[in-house]
């Protein structure tokens, strides 16, 4: 399987293993179906950006950061505009799943899958 293909089924499977995690705060059960969504798209960009950074570069130390950084801020701008009804914002409670996230998303990416083959020209 391509570094590419691994980024995406990893991020997408856990970005909704992060949005069945809200199952924990029962103030959200109207939400759930957004919620689970939008984490599993956070997870497919997430995983897309990783495995596109792994094509092009082997470096672990680096793609662990790429994928910490997009999971970072991928969930940084999910958490500044879904405040609760009352006006408290989940900023821990959203990030930091993203994050290590995007971590792992970003160390498997390096260390598994195929990078593409490099074609000589004539």
């Amino acid at each position: 399987m391509s570094k590419l293909m691994i980024g995406l089924v990893l991020g997408a499977v856990l970005g909704l293993l992060d949005g069945l995690g809200a199952y924990m705060y029962p103030g959200v059960a109207p939400m759930m179906t957004s919620i689970i969504i939008g984490s599993t798209f956070k997870g497919l960009l997430t995983g897309l950006v990783a495995g596109f950074f792994a094509r092009k570069f082997n470096s672990l130390p680096l793609g662990i950061l790429v994928g910490l950084t997009t999971g970072f801020l991928l969930s940084y701008l999910v958490a500044s505009m879904s405040p609760d009804p009352a006006g408290r914002y989940y900023y821990l409670e959203i990030i930091l799943p993203g994050s290590i996230l995007g971590a792992i998303v970003g160390f498997a990416t390096q260390k598994l899958g195929t990078a593409p083959k490099q074609t000589a020209y004539p």
